[in-house]
C-alpha cells in the first residue's frame, strides 16, 4: 500500500514481483500523458498501473480513466484511495493487457503503458501495440515509458547488447540481471532480485520505432532520458529511460 513512508522512497516494490512502481511522477512522458488525457473527448487508459500514481493525477484534474494491472490488490488500493466523488469517473480492469483484458475498438483518447515493456520481448510487445491500436480512436495517442538499454545495469554487458543488434537478434536488449556486476556489487541484492522477473528487456529507440510503425502508430516524439526516480544503482550516462509517443493513423491515412 501506498504510505507516507513508502511515498518518501522513489520507488515502492510491486506485490507480484513485476520491479518497482514509480512514488511520484518522475518522467517528461507520463506528465505529457496527463497534461494530454485533460482534453480527451473519450477515457484514457493506464495499462500496468500498480497503484496508479498517473491515474490519480488525471482524476484530480477531471479526467475520466481505465485502470489496468495484473495485482489485483494495486487497484483495490488505488480505489480505497481515490476520493469519493472522483470514482465515478475511475474503471477498474484487472488482468493482463497481453491476452486477459479486451476494450471496444476506437474507445479510448490516450493509452499509457509506463514501466512495462522492459518485461516483454519484441513479440509480446508487439501484440499489445496491436491491442493497443485496436483500443484507441482515429488520431489518439499511446505514451510508452521504459527502461533503456542505456540503464545502469548495462554498463558493462552494452557490448553484448550491440553484437545482438547487428545480428538482426528481434530482442536485442534481454538480459538477465542475475550474476550482473553491478547489481552484485549492492549490499541489497538479493532483495532486488526476490522484487524483478528472471530476465529484463532494455530497449532502444529504433527497435521501439519499427515495432510501432509496425502496429500502424507514427512515432510524434521520442527520447532518452534520465528518470527522477532512479537511484545511483541505475545511472549511467542520462539516458536510462526511453519514451516514446505515437498517433494511432487514421483508417483513411491508410487508403
Amino acid at each position: 500500500m501506498i504510505t507516507d513512508e513508502n511515498m518518501q522512497s522513489k520507488l515502492i516494490p510491486t506485490l507480484n514481483n513485476m520491479g518497482w512502481m514509480a512514488a511520484a511522477i518522475g518522467d517528461p512522458y507520463t506528465r505529457a500523458f496527463i497534461d494530454y488525457a485533460e482534453n480527451a473527448s473519450l477515457p484514457v487508459m493506464e495499462v500496468g498501473a500498480a497503484y496508479g500514481v498517473a491515474a490519480t493525477s488525471v482524476l484530480n484534474n477531471g479526467g475520466r480513466i481505465i485502470v489496468n494491472d495484473l495485482e489485483p490488490h494495486h487497484l483495490h488500493v488505488l480505489y480505497e484511495q481515490t476520493p469519493e466523488p472522483l470514482r465515478e469517473n475511475l474503471q477498474l480492469l484487472c488482468g493482463s493487457c497481453i491476452d486477459g483484458i479486451d476494450l471496444e475498438a476506437d474507445s479510448v483518447s490516450a493509452i499509457l503503458c509506463a514501466r512495462v515493456f522492459h518485461f516483454f520481448d519484441s513479440a509480446t510487445i508487439a501484440t499489445c501495440l496491436a491491442r493497443f491500436q485496436h483500443w484507441l480512436e482515429p488520431g489518439g495517442k499511446l505514451f510508452i515509458v521504459a527502461d533503456s538499454i542505456f540503464h545502469g545495469m548495462n554498463q558493462d554487458i552494452y557490448p553484448e547488447f550491440l553484437a545482438r543488434k547487428a545480428a538482426s537478434h528481434a530482442t536485442p536488449g534481454r538480459v538477465s540481471l542475475i550474476n550482473n556486476p553491478r547489481l552484485e556489487a549492492q549490499e541489497d541484492k538479493e532483495e532486488l532480485l526476490q522484487a524483478m522477473p528472471e530476465y529484463f528487456n532494455f530497449i532502444d529507440i529504433e527497435t521501439l520505432s519499427s515495432l510501432f510503425n509496425a502496429a500502424g502508430f507514427i512515432v510524434e516524439s521520442t527520447d532518452y532520458f534520465s528518470p527522477e526516480y532512479y537511484y545511483d544503482v541505475s545511472l549511467w550516462d542520462g539516458r536510462e529511460g526511453i519514451g516514446m509517443v505515437g498517433v494511432k493513423v487514421n483508417h483513411t491515412q491508410n487508403a
